[in-house]
């Protein structure tokens, strides 16, 4: 491993460039050692890592990377860490292709299903959040359309705590989506509005087996394509003056309602 003390060094301006730039080279950015993990995890080839030697202290996690590995001093780490508590480590990613590989899966009519579709989702926080929920709900597969955003923004990494990297995820078009839910006979449920003439009381549905369900953005919702090609319209609903949730707590609050159903219900 080798020592960089300086911030002018050219390995730590790319690692500058690739952290203030969305798809520079293919490489992205991440910081934190489960990030780290999950990435590995992930199966995701690491390009370079960097190390605080005064914070990080798990070194059997790069030990098959120390060809790749160097070490930084306490100055640079500061200026480029987003936190503390990061446990002393960054490194680059090489990027994986998400697009065009939904039409190579196929579901089966025996197992019961529940993918997750997210239409034009802007903020990156609430995505990172939402991989998050999927991960802990064990979702089968994430779908992402009319993305606002990078898929390897580093506040989505963060925010997912490195789930982004070990989910099934796929980016695609509207009409290729509807293509693939169609031959799978999969079900499509939209989440609207409490005013929505067609919506439904979530805690009034129930859900078949084989079900996609479609989160929209945080100020339109979701798109009308959805509206139209939904099997069912649901909505949580709202006791108070406020008539929405943040996208995030929505979904959980659906999902888990789906999975008490699926394995609760008495």
């Amino acid at each position: 491993m080798k020592k960089i003390c300086s911030i002018q060094n050219t390995k730590i301006k790319d690692l500058i460039k690739i952290y203030q730039q969305k798809n520079y080279m293919n490489i992205f950015f991440v910081e934190g050692i489960k990030e780290f993990e999950m990435a590995i995890k992930g199966k995701f080839l690491p390009k370079r890592i960097f190390i605080c030697e005064k914070i990080f202290h798990k070194y059997n996690i790069i030990e098959p990377f120390y060809s790749i590995t160097f070490i930084i001093s306490m100055k640079i780490f500061k200026k480029l860490a987003y936190r503390e508590n990061s446990g002393g480590i960054f490194a680059l990613f090489k990027e994986k292709k998400y697009v065009n590989q939904l039409k190579n899966i196929k579901i089966s009519n025996k197992n019961s299903s529940l993918i997750l579709i997210l239409d034009g989702i802007e903020k990156p926080g609430n995505i990172g959040a939402m991989l998050r929920i999927a991960d802990a709900a064990n979702i089968h597969m994430i779908i992402l359309c009319n993305m606002k955003t990078y898929i390897y923004n580093s506040n989505i990494i963060r925010c997912s705590l490195g789930s982004l990297f070990t989910r099934k995820i796929f980016m695609e078009k509207i009409e290729s989506i509807m293509y693939w839910l169609q031959k799978n006979k999969i079900k499509i449920i939209a989440t609207g509005f409490d005013k929505h003439k067609k919506a439904i009381n979530l805690y009034h549905t129930q859900f078949s087996n084989k079900i996609a369900i479609v989160f929209g953005s945080e100020n339109k919702g979701i798109s009308n394509f959805w509206l139209k090609k939904a099997n069912k319209i649901i909505t949580i609903p709202m006791f108070g003056n406020i008539d929405s949730l943040n996208v995030s707590n929505a979904m959980s609050i659906i999902i888990y309602e789906i999975i008490r159903q699926r394995n609760y219900a008495i």
